[in-house]
């Protein structure tokens, strides 16, 4: 286990916090959990910790909101999205990880610009959003992103917005979709070297903050609306983008 400083320990902590609200209903909490975890450890190394975190988190997700989920949105995405994950694992040793950074934020704005605009002029964008080729376009950019920073929840979070879905179905698909790339993903990681002992006993002494995370999202999002829902994402995905910007 890597020997880490107690300001390590704050960071990872929170880490671990946010990944459980972030499968918990509050997907852009994960790009929190990624910025924070690539402040321990160097980025490549810091996915290989956070992808059994993401996991375990799912499960909880899974068993918490399994009966809320949409197989037409899943059947949508899920295909491309593991097309996806090998375009990304392709890649990985191939692009530098502060360029992919900057540019998955300007994507991220963008997405959120149109989501904006949707709910502005709906009627501009309905040609867009009801288009097959949406789901299989977000699949793929979720794929890659999930294997390249674990940053696939803005992408998601758009996609979920843009067909309108309740926030419990929002939830509910999304445990069974990052579920199913998070286990698709195993093997390349461990192939990549990202998965080792080290890691997993990091992972061990994270696990309760994911809990305690999950609790927490939990607990909100059965006390808040769906129109403030819908905002926090739209405020926490651009708020991780600007900072992916920026870095």
């Amino acid at each position: 286990m890597p020997d880490l400083s107690s300001h390590a320990w704050l960071l990872a902590g929170l880490a671990a916090l946010c990944t459980g609200l972030a499968k918990s209903g509050f997907g852009p909490f994960g790009l929190l959990t990624v910025i924070l975890m690539a402040e321990v450890l160097p980025p490549r190394e810091s996915t290989g910790v956070v992808l059994p975190l993401l996991i375990a988190a799912d499960v909880m997700g899974v068993l918490s909101f399994h009966e809320h989920s949409s197989w037409k949105l899943l059947r949508a995405l899920l295909p491309a999205t593991l097309v996806g994950i090998l375009t990304g694992w392709w890649i990985m040793p191939l692009i530098p990880a502060e360029f992919f950074g900057h540019t998955l934020g300007w994507i991220i704005l963008t997405l959120i610009g149109i989501i904006l605009l949707q709910r502005l002029r709906p009627q501009l964008l309905t040609w867009v959003t009801s288009h097959p080729l949406l789901g299989l376009g977000c699949g793929w950019a979720a794929g890659i992103t999930t294997m390249l920073a674990n940053a696939a929840g803005p992408i998601t979070a758009f996609y979920f917005l843009s067909q309108r879905q309740t926030k419990m179905v929002m939830v509910g698909t999304g445990a069974w979709f990052y579920l199913a790339i998070n286990l698709a993903k195993l093997p390349f990681s461990w192939q990549l070297g990202l998965l080792n002992g080290s890691s997993l006993g990091l992972d061990v002494m994270l696990l309760p903050g994911v809990l305690f995370g999950f609790w927490m999202g939990r607990t909100l999002l059965r006390r808040i609306s769906q129109n403030l829902f819908e905002w926090m994402l739209i405020l926490m995905a651009t708020g991780a983008a600007i900072r992916m910007i920026l870095l």
